[in-house]
């Protein structure tokens, strides 16, 4: 009975160290500190593959819209990532096509290359011009490198499952819109050069057709820019860091816009995402 009461007396020692362990970690690193070691751990790694999905809702109703996304990093600077909806990426298969270069129907694919700190998408052969750069606003890599250079407020959350933190990050509403008009003029201005493009291959036959392209683009871009003008952009992110190698394990974020529309009713929208990280080594 005795050697019985000296291992509990150790196990509730043990348990007691554990917990202190960890309440002497969170006290140690802030929250900001916990995140930024989180995206420079994340940054020094070699090879990471994630799988996220995206949607849209819009004015509380129910999903309109959702997509999903592969990625998988290699040689530190070298991603591709695909994008599809669940169906088409469901009989692409999980991660064999992604790492044997193989894509089904219905899936784009895209390939980026990190150079000077910054994400280029690279055109290959056998991908249409209109779909060059624009996956990289769903780059969850780029997303942590550029949201750790904002001004924003964090802080923990609670409940997080053991072994975790779950750190609450929300820049502040004026970056949020800087940063998203940013990225959205960024998509913009790829499809600029490549109308460009099309011109070039079409000289005589569709001129008419590519001014008008041109008209259209320009048109579209003035119009978003005034639509974010007049927009609230509010977007929180949550991400989940594993406590014993500290690299992010989940990123969920929400963005949500809202502007008064022509009979001033308020008009919102919300992009909601959800990325899972593994594989790092």
């Amino acid at each position: 009975m005795h050697w019985r009461k000296q291992w509990v007396m150790r196990g509730c020692m043990f348990l007691i160290i554990c917990v202190l362990s960890g309440c002497a970690l969170d006290r140690q690193y802030t929250p900001e500190q916990i995140f930024r070691r989180a995206v420079a751990g994340m940054a020094g790694r070699e090879r990471i593959t994630f799988i996220g999905q995206t949607r849209i809702r819009t004015d509380g109703l129910p999903t309109t819209k959702q997509f999903e996304y592969r990625g998988k990093l290699k040689n530190h600077d070298e991603l591709i990532m695909h994008w599809g909806s669940a169906e088409a990426l469901r009989k692409q298969g999980d991660y064999v096509a992604l790492k044997e270069d193989k894509f089904e129907p219905g899936v784009t694919h895209e390939r980026f290359l990190r150079q000077n700190g910054k994400w280029i998408a690279l055109t290959s052969g056998d991908t249409s011009i209109v779909q060059n750069g624009m996956l990289n606003r769903f780059n969850p890599i780029q997303e942590l490198e550029e949201l750790n250079t904002l001004n924003k407020s964090i802080r923990m959350e609670k409940g997080a499952a053991r072994g975790t933190w779950v750190v609450r990050i929300e820049p502040e509403p004026a970056s949020a819109k800087r940063w998203l008009k940013e990225r959205l003029m960024e998509e913009m201005n790829t499809l600029n050069p490549q109308i460009r493009i099309l011109k070039t291959q079409h000289t005589e036959t569709n001129q008419e057709l590519q001014q008008k392209l041109s008209q259209v683009w320009k048109q579209s871009c003035e119009d978003m820019n005034n639509q974010l003008e007049h927009s609230d952009v509010r977007t929180v992110y949550h991400l989940t860091i594993d406590r014993q190698t500290g690299l992010p394990l989940k990123l969920s974020s929400e963005c949500r816009i809202s502007r008064q529309v022509a009979n001033e009713e308020l008009h919102q929208e919300a992009l909601i995402t959800r990325v899972a990280f593994e594989d790092y080594k």
